[in-house]
């Protein structure tokens, strides 16, 4: 948003008329949602950018969710990037997420997600880092299990979840068989019955690609102002883009997959091939 408003101006001259911003690197990192994002901070910026009433409102309030009551807040250690994405998805009209070797963490079952962590933790070489990683898994995945409550409620103005899922994922088992067959038929069932998720799988021979492999796209219910992508590091922090071309270069890339990936029943008959497999 703080992006979207500045418009032609140089980042020096908002620099130079917002006393709470004292250089350009600042700036910078607030517009790309790196730095602290103080709500004096932002609030200053709008104004000297002119912007609307409504989007300063809806931006403070933005930061006051990213910094909600401890059962919901984003866990310890979480980047900034990730605390506004959290408090953006309330907010959105739709989530598109594309991942390529895993299924998406607002689909995610609990046993998968627990052996997803757990086989992050592993991989760390450096003894403290995995312990610390480890003694985290409990409070990440009760948070990932929160998260999914926002997809739960069919009416009212709750996002519409679009997910495009590498036929990758389908085949690598995390957590051995019973947890991969579980983590399918979950998928199965949501796109079968669930109205605001749509579920779309990427063929292995889909001739596209993804900007990113691990990307989730947030369309404001204003469909011109507030858009942004979260590009997801290896179940980590990330990044969260907000300025405009980058932004759409990113939706293109995602329209691009989606179309690609076919229909709901290709997607539920790949996903029946792959439960069969599993069957005993």
């Amino acid at each position: 948003m703080l992006r979207y408003h500045r418009g032609d101006r140089l980042q020096e001259d908002a620099v130079a008329a917002v006393p709470a911003i004292s250089s350009v690197p600042m700036l910078s990192r607030l517009e790309n949602v790196r730095g602290e994002m103080r709500p004096d901070r932002v609030e200053a910026l709008l104004r000297y950018y002119g912007a609307p009433e409504e989007d300063i409102a809806e931006a403070l309030d933005c930061l006051a969710r990213a910094k909600q009551m401890p059962g919901w807040s984003p866990p310890s250690g979480s980047s900034e990037a990730f605390r506004v994405l959290s408090a953006m998805e309330g907010r959105a009209k739709v989530i598109r997420v594309y991942q390529e070797s895993s299924v998406p963490g607002m689909l995610q079952t609990r046993a998968y997600a627990t052996a997803l962590m757990e086989e992050f933790a592993r991989t760390q070489r450096d003894p403290e880092l995995r312990k610390r990683y480890e003694l985290e898994i409990r409070e990440r995945l009760e948070f990932r299990m929160r998260r999914q409550l926002l997809l739960e409620p069919d009416e009212g103005e709750f996002p519409v979840f679009e997910a495009i899922i590498g036929e990758g994922a389908l085949l690598t088992q995390r957590g051995g068989k019973a947890v991969h067959r579980e983590q399918l038929r979950t998928l199965y069932s949501l796109a079968e019955n669930r109205r605001r998720i749509r579920l779309r799988v990427l063929p292995a021979s889909a001739p596209v690609s993804g900007l990113h492999n691990a990307m989730t796209l947030l369309k404001p219910h204003d469909d011109e102002l507030g858009k942004a992508v979260y590009l997801e590091n290896r179940n980590r922090n990330g990044e969260l883009v907000t300025e405009p071309g980058e932004v759409e270069a990113y939706q293109q890339s995602l329209e691009e997959l989606w179309v690609a990936a076919g229909s709901k029943e290709d997607a539920m008959r790949l996903l029946k091939k792959y439960i069969d497999q599993l069957e005993d």
